[in-house]
């Protein structure tokens, strides 16, 4: 994991599922005969046409609602700000997810910034076919984006449906994905519904399983990223983060079994070393023992209930900053 990275994991009070996970209600109009007005192929038509228009710097090709709401990186903004006039192209690596109950698709995808690579994770709320919302996290740097695209393509499970042997309630999937905060804040990866085949890649860096990839704990002697999910969580390295919150669960993509949201964790710098089980204490590196947050726009692929990848981009921001939303 980054130094941006470690802030994903958090201890935080528990939250009703009901009221963190705003994709659980339906959004937009739903046409004669109970369909929605904009259905899977519609939302992701939506994902596309956005993405063309912004590499084009021509928000005229969209239909932006009056009332439109868009955020860069934490920021109430107004297109064409920011990204819209420094964008010069698409990458190669995209993945996007769609939830016609809630009227919102998503999508992570490698762009160009000023020909510099860069991580573009963005979510759309459409309601009666016109753009409501726009919320964007820009990873910048060369690093992430270049990795993502090295992989070549996405991980086929965030491209597959699930079977039907494997498909999950959506309530489930929503409190799988939140058990996950959940083991972060009772620093326990055995209370979360882990498959065993579970990675994660954050920052275009798989920091699960990952024996190569070493972020200096206990000036590498220590190398949490060489084990799974579980084990991980397990290790208690992520101590040092207080607080997820706000978990804003906002797309539940039921065809392909993907929850994602944008996450909130805050750590205050003051916890300096991690109990880690078997080893001892390890000290913080110096990148945690400062206070600051960190937005992760994150998603999660779940299978038969469990956890089985996990993939996110993460934004580094002043301590207990708001999201804007």
């Amino acid at each position: 994991m980054h130094a941006i990275r470690r802030a994903i994991l958090a201890m935080a009070a528990p939250l009703a599922l009901g009221l963190c996970c705003s994709a659980a209600s339906p959004a937009g109009k739903r046409a004669s005969g109970g369909a929605p007005s904009c259905d899977y192929a519609c939302l992701t038509s939506f994902a596309d046409r956005y993405l063309s228009a912004l590499a084009a710097r021509d928000p005229s090709r969209l239909p932006l609602a009056a009332g439109l709401k868009f955020t860069e990186n934490t920021i109430p903004l107004k297109i064409p700000d920011a990204l819209w006039g420094t964008i010069s192209g698409l990458g190669t690596y995209r993945i996007c997810f769609a939830d016609p109950q809630a009227g919102q698709v998503g999508c992570e995808a490698t762009i160009r910034e000023n020909s510099t690579p860069a991580i573009l994770a963005v979510r759309l709320k459409v309601v009666d076919h016109q753009i409501t919302e726009v919320e964007t996290v820009v990873r910048r740097g060369r690093e992430p984006a270049e990795n993502l695209e090295k992989l070549g393509r996405p991980n086929p499970v965030w491209l597959e449906p699930v079977s039907a042997s494997e498909e999950t309630a959506r309530a489930t999937m929503l409190q799988a994905a939140n058990q996950y905060f959940e083991g972060i804040v009772h620093l326990s990866g055995d209370i979360v519904p882990f498959d065993d085949r579970c990675n994660r890649i954050l920052d275009g860096t798989q920091d699960t399983n990952n024996p190569s990839y070493n972020e200096g704990w206990a000036n590498g002697s220590y190398n949490p990223a060489a084990l799974g999910c579980r084990d991980n969580m397990n290790s208690k390295i992520w101590a040092y983060i207080k607080s997820i919150d706000p978990r804003r669960f906002l797309i539940v993509d039921e065809k392909r079994g993907i929850v994602f949201g944008f996450f909130m964790f805050n750590h205050p710098g003051t916890v300096e070393f991690a109990d880690v089980p078997g080893v001892g204490k390890i000290p913080m590196p110096p990148s945690a023992r400062r206070p600051f947050s960190v937005e992760v726009a994150e998603f999660f692929k779940i299978e038969s209930g469990k956890i089985r990848q996990i993939e996110g981009v993460q934004l580094a921001l002043p301590y207990k900053s708001p999201t804007g939303w």
